[in-house]
């Protein structure tokens, strides 16, 4: 369970490897992380696995932390990667 909205104890469900996900880009602390790296230190796969993996979890994750999922603020996507606003 992840606390979204403290104001509205609005509380979401994860899945493991959302909270894994979740997990890294929180310890990167406003870092972008490259999609590769995500692959590797998430996911365990070597960097030319073809897949959309990261972009399915990162889309399904917006989707229940986001306010506006159309227009992220928390979890963002830059030319190289991906970052979580904390």
């Amino acid at each position: 369970m992840l606390l979204v909205d403290a104001t509205e104890r609005k509380k979401v469900q994860l899945t493991a490897r959302e909270t894994d996900l979740l997990k890294y880009l929180y310890r990167e602390r406003d870092r972008i992380v490259r999609r590769d790296v995500l692959l590797s230190e998430v996911w365990g796969y070597n960097t030319d696995a073809e897949t959309h993996t990261p972009e399915t979890h990162i889309y399904r994750l917006r989707q229940k932390i986001e306010a506006d999922p159309d227009h992220p603020a928390i979890l963002v996507t830059e030319p190289s990667g991906y970052r979580l606003i904390v």
